[in-house]
């Protein structure tokens, strides 16, 4: 069975780009363009000044020829420093609704548990009501809504990890 790994800039920069190549429909809706070099470089690296390179983290799912089908950017401390902010869930079309979203979701979830994170968020484009779905089913509740950075509209979840304390 395939198992999810961590994937590191630049060594696994080609066997992300032939992922996003196959999965362009969504890098498409997300940016309007052809995915690049460029833009796995950022997928892979990207964060903002608070968060250290050392707390961005991809991981891949990986068939038994090695070329993935599944992707997942998370960036530890981004919104608060005990939050984890899941950048990405990638996959390839022939691998979509077969169950590896929420097992790579499940996985993201889990090392923030193990972190003592406080919550998972993520940003979901309003053109991908699908995706909304899929997040909230997992226990991902709106938050907020936003056009800020691009200009698209996304919607923030939140997946609480701890009870609050009051």
């Amino acid at each position: 069975m395939a198992e999810i790994t961590r994937l590191r800039w630049p060594d696994d920069g080609p066997r992300v780009l032939d992922l996003c190549e196959r999965a362009k429909d969504y890098i498409q809706l997300e940016t309007g363009k052809d995915p690049d070099m460029a833009y796995v470089k950022e997928t892979m690296t990207d964060a903002p000044p608070s968060v250290p390179p050392e707390h961005i983290w991809c991981w891949g799912h990986a068939q038994s020829g090695g070329a993935l089908d599944g992707l997942a950017t998370c960036l530890k401390g981004y919104y608060g420093p005990k939050d984890w902010y899941l950048g990405l869930l990638l996959l390839d079309p022939a691998a979509r609704g077969a169950g590896l979203g929420e097992r790579m979701a499940r996985h993201v979830i889990e090392e923030a548990r193990q972190d003592a994170a406080d919550c998972v968020r993520i940003a979901v484009l309003d053109a991908n009501p699908r995706a909304r779905v899929f997040w909230e089913r997992l226990g991902f509740e709106h938050e907020t809504s936003t056009s800020r950075g691009d200009g698209q509209l996304r919607h923030v979840h939140r997946l609480p990890l701890k009870k609050d304390r009051t």
